[in-house]
């Protein structure tokens, strides 16, 4: 089709799309919008598809139900039933599970409102032409099809609030389900899983600082005595006479077990390689507290090694 026949098609057209857009919203401003939606995707595939005035009046309706459904149409098939656009296999499903609700909801409307509705947008006709083979009058017609409108756009707000109030129910329920994991469980090891279902950033800085610091599970004096009781002294230190103290650094993770060690001072290497080791054996810790969230924190720790 060249550019100047779609140019009169467009002409010849126009006052069929626009009768039909304001049958179907009421409302001159989206019969516009349905119009210009419709030669908008009949100029898309005006050179793999024969444009015939019955195509034309199903790529309007087509428009109509993606308006008032909400969404776009994803798909329109050639006449040889060929696809003209992709669609990803979700929303292929989405607009198969949309069609069967619709569906649904005509199949429980009487058979005269039924069968006008189906006229108008499944078969292009218009009021006119449904008035004559109906034989009944034009304002039945328009009757029909607004009662009809009306009816569906009652059941897909029904639709659509039930499936927003399942959305916030269960949202609630994970919110609160956090918020009481936060009290029971000290380690945060639930609403860590929780928050990983919710998809929320796990907080991965190392803090230096917090309001609650990390802690041995018992008291510091119980600490200690762990430390000096599995405490070898090196042979080498003790051959040369080495003492001192050293200080670690390590980090206590979410789930209070320690990483991260760095000697920050110490008089030999052979007394650090000890400290570490001793430190490691009283893991896990009560982790670090920051804002009512678990994270992970630096400690320091010095050990004293004395010769008497």
């Amino acid at each position: 089709m060249t550019e100047q026949e779609f140019e009169q098609m467009v002409e010849r057209m126009r006052p069929r799309l626009m009768q039909m857009g304001r049958e179907f919203f009421g409302s001159d401003t989206e019969a516009e919008e349905v119009v210009q939606e419709t030669w908008l995707r009949a100029w898309n595939i005006k050179d793999k598809a024969i444009l015939t005035d019955a195509y034309i009046m199903r790529i309007a309706r087509n428009c109509c139900v993606s308006m008032w459904r909400g969404q776009r149409t994803q798909i329109e098939l050639a006449d040889d039933g060929t696809a003209v656009t992709e669609v990803t296999p979700q929303e292929e499903m989405e607009e198969k599970e949309n069609s069967e609700w619709l569906q649904t909801r005509l199949q429980r409307l009487p058979k005269n409102e039924r069968e006008v509705w189906q006229l108008f947008y499944e078969e292009g006709m218009t009021v006119e032409e449904i008035a004559e083979v109906r034989n009944i009058g034009v304002a039945t017609v328009r009757k029909t099809i607004s009662n009809v409108r009306r009816h569906l756009r009652k059941e897909l707000r029904r639709h659509l609030f039930g499936l927003r109030h399942l959305v916030i129910i269960v949202l609630i329920a994970l919110v609160t389900g956090i918020a009481v994991a936060a009290i029971i469980n000290p380690n945060g090891r639930v609403r860590s899983a929780l928050e990983k279902m919710l998809r929320i950033p796990e907080d991965t800085t190392i803090y230096d600082v917090v309001e609650v610091m990390p802690s041995y599970r018992d008291d510091t004096g119980a600490f200690y005595q762990s430390i000096m009781k599995e405490m070898h002294y090196p042979d080498s230190a003790l051959a040369k006479n080495i003492q001192g103290r050293v200080v670690v650094r390590f980090v206590v993770e979410k789930d209070g077990s320690l990483t991260h060690f760095e000697v920050l001072d110490s008089p030999d290497e052979c007394l650090s390689k000890e400290a570490i080791r001793v430190i490691k054996l009283t893991g896990p810790w009560n982790p670090a507290q920051n804002k009512g969230k678990t994270v992970r924190c630096w400690f320091r720790v010095p050990i004293c090694f004395r010769l008497n």
